[in-house]
């Protein structure tokens, strides 16, 4: 059983905000001073501006970052593997249909990546330059994942079977995961496939009746986070690379099982508000402010973790983006 949950002497502080008005949506940390934000932005009426925001930190501040002819999308999503290869996403202002739009980044110089007409990915995990994975849906490509390799996108686990993608994750090039709900005698139940580097795989699982998700974290073959939620708690199913445990959320804790971060101390991030050691919950406290956030992000080789936000200023109220910083 967890143990009793615990107040943190740290705390989560302002270290970034923007004048624009809008909100954080993704960040992506590669190394504490090369650290990319992006997010969406609207005019003083409210209508949303499709041209994307991007905030980049090099170790000293935040500076803004301009795709050259990227007008005419947003940015609600960024991965990166590494610093010549950063991947920023969101959606088409013109298209008729809810469609993606994908820029990368090579260090130098922004392209952007071709995505099937009337394509709209939901999730993406990045690799490298030719080993892009993600999943949504699609007008023209009847299937619901899809792989980047280097020069097209391969549909695979058509959407026609008996799985709904909810989250992806990759920790190796024959380690991606994707979760996902199945439909089981009247239930909607947990369920994942796993790529080994050739073919995808039904994972051999427990399936519980679940409310929403599942999401999923990989960060290796032998340590992997699912979580969800039934309609009365949060859990989440960890595979340790022999069984699966099932990890429930203390009635104590606001725990966000769908975002799971290691600590860089043995202990797991839920979310901004809760951190597991081992059998104890540590109860964390976000700001107190009026808007909405998003979730953990670790900064690699540190123990200190950002979290995306939109924070409403000044009377009448401004959401602006804003960037929180905790240190362990």
């Amino acid at each position: 059983m967890p143990g009793t949950a615990r107040a943190s002497s740290a705390a989560w502080y302002q270290a970034y905000q923007s004048g624009f008005s809008g909100g954080f949506d993704d960040i992506a940390a590669i190394a504490k001073n090369n650290i990319w934000a992006v997010g969406d932005t609207s005019t003083a009426s409210g209508k949303t501006v499709y041209t994307p925001f991007i905030r980049h930190y090099n170790g000293t501040s935040w500076q803004a970052v301009t795709i050259p002819n990227g007008s005419g999308s947003t940015a609600e999503w960024v991965r990166a593997s590494a610093a010549n290869n950063v991947w920023v996403g969101g959606q088409s202002g013109t298209a008729q249909v809810a469609t993606t739009v994908i820029w990368r980044y090579d260090g130098v110089h922004w392209h952007k990546i071709p995505v099937p007409a009337m394509t709209d990915f939901w999730g993406i995990t990045v690799l490298a330059p030719n080993n892009v994975w993600a999943y949504g849906t699609s007008g023209t490509v009847y299937y619901d994942v899809f792989h980047w390799n280097g020069s097209k996108w391969v549909g695979y686990l058509s959407n026609t079977a008996n799985f709904i993608p909810q989250g992806i994750s990759a920790s190796a090039a024959n380690n991606v995961w994707v979760s996902g709900y199945a439909w089981s005698n009247g239930r909607q139940v947990a369920a994942a496939q796993r790529w080994n580097g050739s073919a995808w795989h039904a994972v051999s699982m427990p399936h519980p009746t679940i409310y929403a998700g599942p999401d999923v974290e990989a960060f290796s073959p032998s340590n992997v986070w699912i979580g969800y939620d039934t309609t009365t708690k949060s859990y989440a199913l960890h595979w340790d690379g022999s069984q699966w445990h099932v990890v429930t959320a203390s009635g104590y804790v606001v725990a966000n099982t769908f975002n799971v971060v290691p600590d860089g101390k043995g202990g797991y991030w839920f979310g901004p508000e809760g951190i597991l050691t081992g059998s104890t919950w540590t109860s964390e406290q976000v700001p107190g402010f009026s808007g909405g956030f998003g979730g953990v992000t670790r900064i690699p080789g540190t123990t200190s973790f950002l979290l995306n936000a939109a924070v409403e200023t000044g009377n009448p109220g401004t959401v602006k983006p804003t960037i929180f910083r905790f240190d362990l």
